[in-house]
Protein backbone atom coordinates (compact mmCIF):
# COMPACT_ATOMS: atom_id res chain seq x y z
CA UNK A 1 0.00 0.00 0.00
CA UNK A 2 2.80 2.18 0.62
CA UNK A 3 4.06 1.93 -2.45
CA UNK A 4 0.81 2.09 -4.27
CA UNK A 5 0.55 5.77 -2.54
CA UNK A 6 3.81 7.15 -3.29
CA UNK A 7 3.50 5.84 -7.11
CA UNK A 8 -0.13 7.89 -7.06
CA UNK A 9 1.99 10.97 -5.43
CA UNK A 10 3.96 10.73 -8.56
CA UNK A 11 1.45 10.18 -11.20
CA UNK A 12 -0.14 13.49 -9.61
CA UNK A 13 2.47 15.07 -9.86
CA UNK A 14 3.70 14.28 -13.56
CA UNK A 15 0.53 15.83 -14.39
CA UNK A 16 0.89 18.98 -12.87
CA UNK A 17 4.71 19.52 -13.27
CA UNK A 18 3.90 18.34 -17.49
CA UNK A 19 0.07 20.21 -17.49
CA UNK A 20 -1.52 17.25 -18.95
CA UNK A 21 -4.27 18.06 -17.05
CA UNK A 22 -4.58 21.15 -18.84
CA UNK A 23 -2.42 21.30 -21.95
CA UNK A 24 -4.50 20.77 -25.28
CA UNK A 25 -2.18 20.22 -28.50
CA UNK A 26 -5.27 21.67 -31.22
CA UNK A 27 -2.87 19.90 -34.29
CA UNK A 28 -1.82 16.30 -34.57
CA UNK A 29 1.72 16.04 -34.00
CA UNK A 30 3.95 12.91 -35.08
CA UNK A 31 7.66 12.38 -33.44
CA UNK A 32 9.78 9.50 -34.38
CA UNK A 33 12.18 8.14 -31.51
CA UNK A 34 15.25 6.12 -32.52
CA UNK A 35 17.66 3.75 -30.47
CA UNK A 36 17.92 1.36 -28.13
CA UNK A 37 14.19 1.07 -26.62
CA UNK A 38 12.96 -1.11 -24.35
CA UNK A 39 9.61 -1.84 -22.45
CA UNK A 40 8.84 1.11 -21.54
CA UNK A 41 8.61 2.17 -24.95
CA UNK A 42 6.28 -0.80 -25.85
CA UNK A 43 3.24 0.55 -27.79
CA UNK A 44 1.56 -2.89 -26.29
CA UNK A 45 2.06 -1.90 -22.64
CA UNK A 46 0.15 0.70 -20.72
CA UNK A 47 -0.01 1.98 -17.36
CA UNK A 48 2.35 4.63 -15.44
CA UNK A 49 5.19 5.46 -17.25
CA UNK A 50 4.73 3.32 -19.86
CA UNK A 51 4.12 5.27 -24.04
CA UNK A 52 0.54 4.50 -23.81
CA UNK A 53 -0.07 6.11 -21.15
CA UNK A 54 1.66 9.48 -22.95
CA UNK A 55 -0.73 9.07 -25.87
CA UNK A 56 -3.37 8.70 -23.57
CA UNK A 57 -2.49 12.30 -22.24
CA UNK A 58 -1.71 13.91 -25.45
CA UNK A 59 -3.95 12.37 -27.61
CA UNK A 60 -2.90 14.78 -30.76
CA UNK A 61 1.10 13.65 -30.64
CA UNK A 62 1.34 10.15 -32.19
CA UNK A 63 4.72 8.40 -31.33
CA UNK A 64 6.66 6.06 -33.28
CA UNK A 65 9.42 3.77 -32.28
CA UNK A 66 11.85 3.02 -34.77
CA UNK A 67 14.03 0.29 -32.50
CA UNK A 68 18.01 -0.85 -32.95
CA UNK A 69 19.60 -2.49 -29.88
CA UNK A 70 23.18 -2.46 -31.81
CA UNK A 71 24.98 0.60 -30.38
CA UNK A 72 27.08 0.80 -33.56
CA UNK A 73 24.27 1.12 -35.77
CA UNK A 74 22.71 3.36 -33.77
CA UNK A 75 25.17 5.86 -33.56
CA UNK A 76 26.48 5.74 -37.81
CA UNK A 77 22.60 5.76 -38.90
CA UNK A 78 22.30 8.77 -36.68
CA UNK A 79 25.00 10.21 -37.98
CA UNK A 80 23.84 9.69 -41.88
CA UNK A 81 20.11 10.61 -41.13
CA UNK A 82 21.08 14.24 -39.46
CA UNK A 83 23.54 14.93 -41.31
CA UNK A 84 22.01 14.09 -44.69
CA UNK A 85 18.48 16.10 -43.34
CA UNK A 86 16.60 13.12 -43.76
CA UNK A 87 12.52 14.47 -43.54
CA UNK A 88 12.39 11.17 -41.63
CA UNK A 89 15.17 11.58 -39.34
CA UNK A 90 13.95 11.13 -35.83
CA UNK A 91 12.80 13.67 -33.32
CA UNK A 92 14.11 11.96 -30.44
CA UNK A 93 17.53 10.04 -30.01
CA UNK A 94 18.56 7.78 -27.20
CA UNK A 95 22.47 7.55 -26.80
CA UNK A 96 25.28 7.73 -24.39
CA UNK A 97 26.26 10.46 -23.09
CA UNK A 98 29.88 9.90 -24.31
CA UNK A 99 28.46 10.48 -27.97
CA UNK A 100 26.84 14.36 -26.82
CA UNK A 101 29.96 16.14 -28.64
CA UNK A 102 29.79 14.49 -31.79
CA UNK A 103 25.91 15.82 -32.41
CA UNK A 104 26.59 19.34 -30.45
CA UNK A 105 30.01 20.38 -32.07
CA UNK A 106 28.01 20.16 -35.12
CA UNK A 107 25.01 22.29 -33.66
CA UNK A 108 22.71 19.23 -34.77
CA UNK A 109 21.34 18.95 -30.88
CA UNK A 110 18.85 20.92 -29.44
CA UNK A 111 20.26 23.02 -26.25
CA UNK A 112 17.86 21.89 -23.49
CA UNK A 113 19.55 25.02 -20.51
CA UNK A 114 16.63 26.94 -20.72
CA UNK A 115 14.05 24.50 -20.88
CA UNK A 116 15.74 22.63 -17.35
CA UNK A 117 15.48 25.41 -16.03
CA UNK A 118 12.02 25.83 -15.87
CA UNK A 119 11.61 22.05 -14.26
CA UNK A 120 10.62 22.50 -10.68
CA UNK A 121 13.81 22.43 -8.24
CA UNK A 122 13.25 19.22 -6.50
CA UNK A 123 12.64 17.70 -10.19
CA UNK A 124 15.84 18.62 -11.13
CA UNK A 125 17.92 18.09 -8.03
CA UNK A 126 16.44 14.17 -8.79
CA UNK A 127 19.02 13.61 -11.53
CA UNK A 128 22.68 11.79 -10.46
CA UNK A 129 24.61 15.37 -11.20
CA UNK A 130 26.82 13.85 -12.46
CA UNK A 131 25.20 12.41 -15.31
CA UNK A 132 23.71 15.42 -16.28
CA UNK A 133 27.38 16.89 -16.74
CA UNK A 134 27.95 13.71 -19.51
CA UNK A 135 25.01 14.97 -21.60
CA UNK A 136 26.98 18.41 -21.66
CA UNK A 137 29.60 20.26 -24.34
CA UNK A 138 31.14 23.35 -23.42
CA UNK A 139 29.03 24.02 -20.60
CA UNK A 140 25.75 23.86 -22.20
CA UNK A 141 23.03 20.55 -21.34
CA UNK A 142 21.85 18.16 -24.72
CA UNK A 143 20.71 15.45 -23.22
CA UNK A 144 18.67 13.97 -20.31
CA UNK A 145 19.97 10.67 -19.20
CA UNK A 146 16.98 7.93 -18.44
CA UNK A 147 19.44 5.21 -17.01
CA UNK A 148 22.50 4.10 -15.84
CA UNK A 149 24.94 0.84 -16.33
CA UNK A 150 27.68 0.30 -14.07
CA UNK A 151 29.92 -2.85 -14.49
CA UNK A 152 29.80 -5.79 -11.79
CA UNK A 153 32.35 -8.86 -11.29
CA UNK A 154 30.45 -11.79 -10.59
CA UNK A 155 31.99 -14.96 -9.13
CA UNK A 156 30.14 -18.69 -8.26
CA UNK A 157 31.23 -18.86 -4.69
CA UNK A 158 31.95 -22.37 -4.32
CA UNK A 159 34.54 -21.57 -7.18
CA UNK A 160 36.30 -18.48 -5.39
CA UNK A 161 39.33 -18.61 -3.31
CA UNK A 162 39.14 -18.32 0.58
CA UNK A 163 39.98 -14.25 -0.83
CA UNK A 164 36.89 -14.15 -2.83
CA UNK A 165 36.45 -11.79 -5.99
CA UNK A 166 39.84 -10.98 -7.53
CA UNK A 167 40.40 -6.92 -7.08
CA UNK A 168 43.46 -6.90 -8.78
CA UNK A 169 44.41 -7.76 -12.64
CA UNK A 170 47.13 -10.68 -11.86
CA UNK A 171 44.38 -11.94 -9.30
CA UNK A 172 42.19 -12.26 -11.98
CA UNK A 173 44.07 -13.87 -14.35
CA UNK A 174 45.06 -16.47 -11.14
CA UNK A 175 41.30 -17.05 -10.36
CA UNK A 176 40.47 -17.64 -13.85
CA UNK A 177 42.95 -20.04 -14.83
CA UNK A 178 42.39 -21.74 -11.16
CA UNK A 179 39.35 -22.66 -12.04
CA UNK A 180 39.64 -23.47 -15.50
CA UNK A 181 42.08 -26.07 -14.13
CA UNK A 182 40.49 -27.62 -11.38
CA UNK A 183 36.52 -27.57 -12.60
CA UNK A 184 37.19 -27.67 -16.15
CA UNK A 185 35.07 -24.55 -17.12
CA UNK A 186 35.66 -21.49 -18.71
CA UNK A 187 37.31 -19.14 -16.05
CA UNK A 188 36.23 -15.28 -16.87
CA UNK A 189 33.72 -14.36 -19.33
CA UNK A 190 32.77 -11.22 -20.87
CA UNK A 191 30.86 -9.77 -23.65
CA UNK A 192 33.83 -9.22 -26.18
CA UNK A 193 31.78 -8.39 -29.75
CA UNK A 194 32.11 -5.44 -31.56
CA UNK A 195 32.74 -2.33 -29.65
CA UNK A 196 32.57 -4.43 -26.52
CA UNK A 197 35.96 -5.90 -26.75
CA UNK A 198 36.91 -1.86 -26.26
CA UNK A 199 34.96 -1.92 -23.41
CA UNK A 200 36.10 -4.48 -21.74
CA UNK A 201 39.91 -3.47 -22.23
CA UNK A 202 39.22 0.13 -20.27
CA UNK A 203 37.42 -2.09 -18.12
CA UNK A 204 40.62 -4.01 -16.96
CA UNK A 205 42.40 -0.40 -17.43
CA UNK A 206 39.68 0.68 -14.71
CA UNK A 207 40.68 -2.22 -12.31
CA UNK A 208 44.51 -1.57 -12.78
CA UNK A 209 44.19 2.20 -11.94
CA UNK A 210 42.32 1.84 -9.18
CA UNK A 211 45.12 -0.38 -7.72
CA UNK A 212 47.74 2.12 -8.77
CA UNK A 213 49.06 5.04 -6.47
CA UNK A 214 50.78 7.06 -9.33
CA UNK A 215 49.11 8.41 -12.28
CA UNK A 216 51.60 6.61 -14.70
CA UNK A 217 49.41 6.32 -18.04
CA UNK A 218 51.56 4.17 -19.63
CA UNK A 219 52.33 1.36 -17.16
CA UNK A 220 48.73 0.81 -16.73
CA UNK A 221 48.26 0.89 -20.40
CA UNK A 222 50.97 -2.16 -20.69
CA UNK A 223 49.53 -3.93 -17.49
CA UNK A 224 46.06 -3.87 -18.74
CA UNK A 225 46.67 -4.98 -22.71
CA UNK A 226 48.56 -7.36 -20.94
CA UNK A 227 45.91 -9.04 -18.78
CA UNK A 228 43.74 -8.16 -21.91
CA UNK A 229 45.95 -10.18 -24.16
CA UNK A 230 46.16 -13.37 -21.69
CA UNK A 231 42.12 -13.27 -20.82
CA UNK A 232 41.04 -13.37 -24.01
CA UNK A 233 43.61 -15.79 -25.46
CA UNK A 234 43.03 -17.92 -22.42
CA UNK A 235 39.21 -17.51 -22.26
CA UNK A 236 37.60 -16.32 -25.93
CA UNK A 237 40.23 -16.24 -28.42
CA UNK A 238 37.08 -15.95 -31.00
CA UNK A 239 35.47 -13.03 -29.28
CA UNK A 240 33.78 -11.71 -32.06
CA UNK A 241 30.89 -14.85 -30.75
CA UNK A 242 30.69 -13.10 -27.20
CA UNK A 243 27.62 -10.89 -27.36
CA UNK A 244 26.14 -10.08 -24.21
CA UNK A 245 23.48 -12.02 -24.38
CA UNK A 246 25.78 -15.06 -24.75
CA UNK A 247 27.81 -13.98 -22.17
CA UNK A 248 25.41 -13.98 -19.49
CA UNK A 249 23.65 -17.07 -20.94
CA UNK A 250 27.20 -18.68 -20.19
CA UNK A 251 27.50 -17.58 -17.08
CA UNK A 252 24.29 -18.39 -15.47
CA UNK A 253 24.16 -21.67 -17.20
CA UNK A 254 27.06 -22.71 -15.13
CA UNK A 255 30.23 -22.50 -18.41
CA UNK A 256 32.22 -20.06 -16.35
CA UNK A 257 33.09 -18.88 -12.90
CA UNK A 258 33.93 -15.38 -13.29
CA UNK A 259 31.59 -12.54 -15.11
CA UNK A 260 32.60 -9.17 -16.37
CA UNK A 261 29.47 -7.42 -17.29
CA UNK A 262 26.63 -4.97 -16.40
CA UNK A 263 24.24 -4.69 -13.61
CA UNK A 264 21.35 -6.06 -15.78
CA UNK A 265 22.80 -9.64 -15.16
CA UNK A 266 22.26 -9.45 -11.57
CA UNK A 267 18.36 -9.00 -12.46
CA UNK A 268 18.43 -12.20 -15.22
CA UNK A 269 20.02 -14.21 -12.07
CA UNK A 270 17.01 -13.59 -10.03
CA UNK A 271 14.88 -15.25 -12.62
CA UNK A 272 17.13 -18.41 -12.57
CA UNK A 273 14.70 -20.01 -11.22
CA UNK A 274 11.68 -19.87 -13.37
CA UNK A 275 13.54 -19.68 -16.33
CA UNK A 276 15.70 -22.92 -15.95
CA UNK A 277 18.91 -21.45 -15.35
CA UNK A 278 21.30 -23.55 -12.44
CA UNK A 279 22.98 -20.18 -11.53
CA UNK A 280 20.78 -18.63 -9.08
CA UNK A 281 21.82 -14.79 -7.06
CA UNK A 282 22.44 -17.20 -3.88
CA UNK A 283 25.30 -19.02 -5.56
CA UNK A 284 26.73 -15.60 -6.61
CA UNK A 285 29.17 -12.67 -4.93
CA UNK A 286 29.18 -9.57 -6.73
CA UNK A 287 31.44 -6.46 -6.67
CA UNK A 288 31.41 -3.42 -8.04
CA UNK A 289 34.39 -2.69 -10.12
CA UNK A 290 36.26 0.87 -9.52
CA UNK A 291 35.95 3.35 -12.02
CA UNK A 292 39.78 5.05 -11.39
CA UNK A 293 41.86 5.67 -8.54
CA UNK A 294 40.50 8.18 -6.47
CA UNK A 295 43.46 10.69 -7.88
CA UNK A 296 42.36 10.37 -10.98
CA UNK A 297 39.87 12.09 -12.99
CA UNK A 298 37.68 9.61 -14.79
CA UNK A 299 36.14 9.99 -18.08
CA UNK A 300 33.15 8.67 -19.36
CA UNK A 301 33.42 5.29 -19.35
CA UNK A 302 30.47 4.30 -17.29
CA UNK A 303 27.74 3.13 -19.21
CA UNK A 304 24.72 6.02 -19.79
CA UNK A 305 21.74 6.27 -21.87
CA UNK A 306 19.24 9.23 -22.17
CA UNK A 307 17.58 11.01 -25.28
CA UNK A 308 18.47 14.55 -27.05
CA UNK A 309 16.49 16.09 -29.38
CA UNK A 310 17.54 16.18 -33.03
CA UNK A 311 18.02 20.30 -33.61
CA UNK A 312 16.25 19.87 -37.12
CA UNK A 313 13.08 18.85 -35.68
CA UNK A 314 9.74 20.38 -36.58
CA UNK A 315 7.83 19.78 -33.38
CA UNK A 316 10.31 20.95 -30.45
CA UNK A 317 7.65 21.58 -27.82
CA UNK A 318 6.04 18.68 -28.17
CA UNK A 319 9.62 16.76 -28.19
CA UNK A 320 10.35 18.51 -25.21
CA UNK A 321 7.19 16.98 -23.65
CA UNK A 322 7.84 13.74 -24.24
CA UNK A 323 11.73 13.69 -23.33
CA UNK A 324 10.21 15.03 -19.91
CA UNK A 325 8.06 12.11 -19.72
CA UNK A 326 10.63 9.50 -20.74
CA UNK A 327 12.99 10.43 -17.90
CA UNK A 328 10.07 10.82 -15.40
CA UNK A 329 10.56 9.29 -12.30
CA UNK A 330 7.28 6.73 -13.12
CA UNK A 331 8.96 5.91 -16.73
CA UNK A 332 12.58 5.18 -15.35
CA UNK A 333 10.89 3.09 -12.41
CA UNK A 334 8.63 1.41 -14.60
CA UNK A 335 12.31 0.35 -16.29
CA UNK A 336 13.63 -0.86 -13.01
CA UNK A 337 10.83 -2.45 -12.28
CA UNK A 338 10.56 -4.78 -15.80
CA UNK A 339 13.89 -4.33 -17.31
CA UNK A 340 16.44 -4.35 -14.88
CA UNK A 341 18.11 -0.88 -15.65
CA UNK A 342 19.45 1.31 -12.92
CA UNK A 343 17.32 4.68 -12.94
CA UNK A 344 19.25 8.23 -13.61
CA UNK A 345 16.77 10.02 -10.80
CA UNK A 346 17.55 8.96 -7.25
CA UNK A 347 14.00 8.92 -6.41
CA UNK A 348 13.47 5.64 -8.62
CA UNK A 349 15.58 4.25 -7.08
CA UNK A 350 14.47 5.08 -3.46
CA UNK A 351 11.00 3.52 -4.46
CA UNK A 352 12.79 0.49 -6.18
CA UNK A 353 15.20 0.16 -3.35
CA UNK A 354 13.84 -3.52 -2.64
CA UNK A 355 13.27 -4.81 -6.20
CA UNK A 356 16.31 -7.06 -7.57
CA UNK A 357 18.31 -4.53 -9.79
CA UNK A 358 18.68 -2.87 -6.57
CA UNK A 359 19.34 -5.07 -4.26
CA UNK A 360 23.71 -5.85 -4.52
CA UNK A 361 25.22 -2.93 -2.41
CA UNK A 362 27.00 -1.66 -5.50
CA UNK A 363 23.63 -0.24 -6.71
CA UNK A 364 22.88 1.02 -3.61
CA UNK A 365 25.99 2.76 -3.16
CA UNK A 366 25.69 4.53 -6.46
CA UNK A 367 22.91 6.99 -5.09
CA UNK A 368 24.73 7.62 -2.16
CA UNK A 369 27.66 10.44 -1.52
CA UNK A 370 30.85 9.30 0.81
CA UNK A 371 31.80 6.17 1.72
CA UNK A 372 31.09 3.04 -0.82
CA UNK A 373 29.70 5.47 -3.36
CA UNK A 374 31.27 5.03 -6.80
CA UNK A 375 33.29 7.75 -8.82
CA UNK A 376 30.30 8.00 -11.13
CA UNK A 377 29.85 11.41 -9.21
CA UNK A 378 32.88 12.61 -11.02
CA UNK A 379 31.95 11.87 -14.53
CA UNK A 380 33.27 14.58 -17.35
CA UNK A 381 31.33 16.13 -20.06
CA UNK A 382 31.17 14.26 -23.26
CA UNK A 383 34.80 14.25 -24.56
CA UNK A 384 35.14 15.82 -27.91
CA UNK A 385 36.17 13.54 -30.82
CA UNK A 386 35.20 10.10 -28.72
CA UNK A 387 34.15 8.38 -32.00
CA UNK A 388 36.81 8.55 -33.90
CA UNK A 389 39.33 7.72 -31.08
CA UNK A 390 37.03 4.60 -29.75
CA UNK A 391 36.89 3.17 -33.25
CA UNK A 392 40.53 3.75 -33.80
CA UNK A 393 41.15 1.93 -29.91
CA UNK A 394 39.04 -0.86 -31.34
CA UNK A 395 41.06 -1.45 -34.51
CA UNK A 396 44.32 -1.37 -32.70
CA UNK A 397 42.89 -3.73 -30.01
CA UNK A 398 42.15 -6.02 -33.17
CA UNK A 399 45.23 -5.89 -34.45
CA UNK A 400 47.70 -5.99 -31.11
CA UNK A 401 46.01 -9.41 -30.68
CA UNK A 402 46.15 -10.89 -34.28
CA UNK A 403 49.73 -9.67 -34.27
CA UNK A 404 50.95 -10.02 -30.87
CA UNK A 405 52.31 -6.44 -30.15
CA UNK A 406 54.27 -5.86 -27.55
CA UNK A 407 52.25 -4.18 -24.42
CA UNK A 408 54.67 -1.09 -24.44
CA UNK A 409 54.23 -0.07 -27.96
CA UNK A 410 50.28 -0.96 -27.42
CA UNK A 411 50.53 1.49 -24.28
CA UNK A 412 52.01 4.57 -26.47
CA UNK A 413 49.78 4.36 -29.64
CA UNK A 414 46.67 4.16 -27.15
CA UNK A 415 47.93 7.43 -25.27
CA UNK A 416 48.45 8.79 -28.51
CA UNK A 417 44.20 7.93 -29.63
CA UNK A 418 43.33 8.33 -25.65
CA UNK A 419 44.34 12.48 -26.85
CA UNK A 420 42.13 12.48 -29.77
CA UNK A 421 39.19 12.46 -27.67
CA UNK A 422 40.07 14.96 -25.43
Amino acid sequence: MPMIRHLAVFIMTLCLTSGCATKSLQQPVALNIFGDVNRVLNLNESGPGSLTEFQALYPKIRVQVLPENDEAKILHQSIEMISSHDENAPDIIEMPGSWIAEFASKGQLLPLDDWFATLPEPDRRDYVSSLLKSYSYQGHLYGIPSLIGIQYMYGRKELLSGAGLPSTLDELIAQSRDIHKNHGIQGVIFPSQGIHLAKFYYTLLQIELANTKCNDRMTAHSRAFNAFSILINENQPDYEKFTHAVAEGEFRSGKAGLSINGNYVWYLLSKSKQTGFPVIPEDVEVGYLPVANAGIEPTNYIWSRGYVINAQTKHPKEALLLLEYLTSTLSQFRRLKNNYLLPARTSAAFYGASLPAMTPAPAKALYKAGKGAPSIRRLNESPSNWKQATESIQQLLKKALASGMNPRDVAKEMIMLETMAE
